[in-house]
């Protein structure tokens, strides 16, 4: 006896648009967990600081900052060294009033600054 032969039948597609059945949206992968914006503030001088004029050691504290700059009265930006959790810039300021404002930034991001703050040097 010999065997029939059977024939596969094709089946017309359905347009995804017809199909009763909504597709699945794609899976989508968490958000990664926002970095907390870099902060930063001038220690030293204080607001309404009188400074001498001769030596005076600036301090920053930023947090999880890489690099700190100061610039003097609209100046170049200035390297400041870090050393005990603080960033600090050695200033030798002349009789008068000096305005300083500071950047700071983590690897090679965006710089975070803040606004200048007016310093009255006195004698």
């Amino acid at each position: 006896m010999a065997k029939k032969k059977s024939v596969a039948k094709t089946v017309p597609a359905v347009p995804a648009a017809a199909s009763p059945v909504a597709a699945k949206p794609a899976a989508r992968k968490p958000a990664a967990p926002k970095k907390a914006a870099l902060t930063l503030t001038i220690d030293y001088p204080r607001e309404d600081e009188v400074v001498r004029s001769g030596y005076y050691a600036i301090r920053l504290t930023t947090s999880d900052a890489r690099q700190a700059q100061v610039s003097f009265d609209g100046g170049p930006w200035l390297d400041c060294r870090e050393a005990s959790g603080h960033f600090w810039f050695d200033w030798a300021p002349s009789v008068g009033c000096a305005r300083i404002a500071a950047r700071a930034r983590s690897g090679k991001g965006r710089w975070t600054s803040i606004p200048a703050r007016s310093v009255p040097i006195a004698d």
